[in-house]
């Protein structure tokens, strides 16, 4: 279902599974896992290791959840609920170790553990007819990049959401013109 490589280690991976396990696999032993963390009850959809602290990673579902791992213990740190629908992809920030984001069919989630365990930081709904799918936090500016189910990127600036006035987070510009030109060029094709 899904892949994630260590950020320190090039030939260990994590591997997400259709019945809900995860394994921690490495490319010079093929033939076992390292290990094998249990906790979803359904798919695992994502799984990210975090960049600032490697030996830790989050995992998510089709069964609403979102868990948080040391790859010591193979039981999860810490369990977060998100909403009542799958939780499609996670990523951890690049900038902030306890921060996070998640993103379901029906928005976008920013986590910051710090501030909170039980609620995200920030909450936004998706688009009316539209289902987001992927998440990327970018390295060198305040931004996360969120694709939905039309081929289009929505980039976010996440707004003092590492400060300390508070959390926004702004839309500042919606890349749907590539997107829409290719569907109705392809749609003309037809």
């Amino acid at each position: 279902m899904c892949v994630h490589f260590h950020p320190k280690e090039s030939g260990v991976y994590l591997v997400g599974t259709w019945e809900g396990l995860i394994h921690k696999c490495s490319s010079s032993n093929t033939q076992q896992y390292m290990d094998t963390y249990k906790k979803h009850f359904g798919p695992v959809l994502g799984v990210s290791y975090s960049p600032l602290c490697p030996g830790v990673f989050l995992s998510c579902s089709s069964d609403w959840t979102v868990q948080l791992w040391t790859e010591e213990r193979l039981t999860p740190a810490l369990s977060l609920s998100s909403g009542h629908r799958a939780v499609l992809a996670v990523q951890w920030s690049p900038k902030a170790a306890a921060v996070f984001g998640a993103v379901s069919e029906t928005g976008l989630e920013i986590w910051d553990l710090q501030s909170s365990i039980l609620d995200p930081l920030v909450a936004l709904a998706a688009p009316p007819s539209l289902s987001l799918t992927s998440l990327l936090f970018t390295s060198h500016t305040d931004c996360a990049l969120v694709g939905d189910s039309g081929g289009r990127v929505c980039v976010y600036l996440l707004r003092d959401v590492y400060g300390t006035e508070g959390p926004q987070v702004i839309i500042i510009i919606i890349i749907h013109f590539i997107c829409t030109a290719l569907y109705i060029s392809e749609k003309s094709q037809r």
